[in-house]
């Protein structure tokens, strides 16, 4: 969302909007309103006690508090969302302004409870169609598709972030009626071109070996991600690549349970906890494969920041990542598979590919810098700011 968030701000900086940012229950004693270059950052408190139960009674709150800062704007405004709790606010908001409600769906809930499994979400759908008992997972992911229909009842114009979630969701009826468009993420262009000295500089700033094969994986370290399936993969990997060095980027997992899975190759597996924007860009500047080996996800946006870098990328074919590379032509595809009814990632499949690549440097090189074309044409932030602009424009003049 950071990413998302800066993005967005550079779009509304170079548009005709004037615009505000609000962050909702922030660790701020009293309410906090920032000046910006060109725009004001308005910081909420956040409340005491379970967000669950506090939630409703303070989005009806917050009209209150928003409606002091723009009493005096007589003008329409878009209110964007970015984040579900929507669902309770945006009926209270309408009462108090008149507005536009705009919300992307940056993550589906039904999704997580499931492992992005959507065949098994209409089979649930058809289940409650015939009145039949649903499982404990299974009554989560209804609930969570009860609160996105709801939302999208409420909104006026929906963002979704792909082909994939347009599909799943219209198979289940849940945008009927429903005014939307897909807008791909975007990123800033930071691409910079290192020659293989300047590379080795930074390789012996990490004290990384001269003859190493990098590995690098970035994101956070949940089942979802297939960071186990990885660390499987890639000790096969080593039994004929022993030079390959896998490097793991982000927190927010079971690290005991990681740490105990990577132990037969842990002299070889680097976990490097959170990294910040420069150093990440080391490691994507620095690295000869990038692997994004998620079991669910809804766009895939450390995929496009590696093709940005011409880093030649493994990834797996589910959700945005499918859609985001082309098999064989600015990456390579691994499959998702059943095993033991649960969606995973075909583990052998994973570490041929990445094997292959190891093998094949021209291969590498062809990859990645079809990946930088395939990020300028459909992700490059000027992208993203025509389509966000297009949205916002359209809901601007619909009266």
């Amino acid at each position: 969302m950071g990413t998302y968030m800066a993005n967005l701000i550079e779009c509304l900086s170079l548009s005709k909007f004037a615009f505000d940012i609000v962050c909702i229950n922030v660790a701020v004693y009293e309410l906090k309103v920032v000046e910006k270059d060109g725009y004001r950052e308005i910081l909420i408190p956040a409340f005491d006690g379970s967000a669950d139960k506090k939630a409703p009674a303070y989005c009806k709150m917050l009209p209150f508090i928003l409606k002091e800062l723009y009493a005096d704007d007589d003008e329409e405004i878009i209110i964007h969302f970015n984040h579900f709790i929507v669902d309770y606010l945006s009926n209270s908001l309408k009462s108090f302004f008149h507005c536009k409600i705009l919300f992307t769906v940056h993550y589906t809930e039904w999704a997580i409870e499931l492992g992005g499994d959507a065949q098994k979400l209409i089979r649930i759908v058809n289940k409650v169609k015939k009145g039949i008992e649903l499982a404990p997972d299974e009554t989560k992911a209804m609930d969570a598709i009860a609160i996105n229909r709801d939302i999208f009842q409420q909104t006026d114009f929906i963002i979704l972030l792909a082909k994939h979630t347009v599909k799943t969701y219209s198979q289940i009826s849940l945008l009927q009626n429903a005014h939307y468009l897909i807008v791909n993420n975007g990123l800033k262009d930071e691409y910079k071109y290192l020659s293989t000295t300047q590379k080795q500089i930074i390789r012996r700033r990490y004290h990384i070996k001269k003859d190493e094969t990098i590995l690098f994986f970035a994101g956070w370290l949940g089942e979802l991600k297939g960071i186990y399936e990885l660390i499987e993969a890639f000790q096969i990997v080593l039994r004929t690549k022993p030079d390959a060095h896998l490097f793991i980027a982000g927190s927010f997992g079971n690290f005991p349970e990681l740490l105990k899975k990577a132990r037969p190759a842990c002299t070889k597996i680097t976990f490097l906890g959170m990294l910040d924007k420069a150093e990440i860009h080391d490691f994507y500047r620095i690295a000869d494969i990038g692997i994004v080996c998620s079991i669910y996800e809804e766009f895939g946006l450390v995929a496009v920041e590696m093709m940005m870098h011409q880093l030649p990328v493994v990834v797996t074919d589910t959700g945005g990542l499918a859609e985001i590379v082309d098999d064989e032509l600015n990456g390579l595809k691994v499959p998702i598979v059943y095993k033991k009814g649960k969606r995973t990632v075909h583990i052998h499949k994973l570490a041929q590919k990445i094997t292959f690549l190891i093998d094949h440097p021209d291969e590498r090189k062809r990859l990645g810098e079809n990946a930088r074309k395939k990020f300028l044409s459909d992700y490059e932030l000027s992208v993203f700011s025509s389509n966000m602009i297009q949205v916002y424009n359209t809901l601007g003049e619909e009266k």
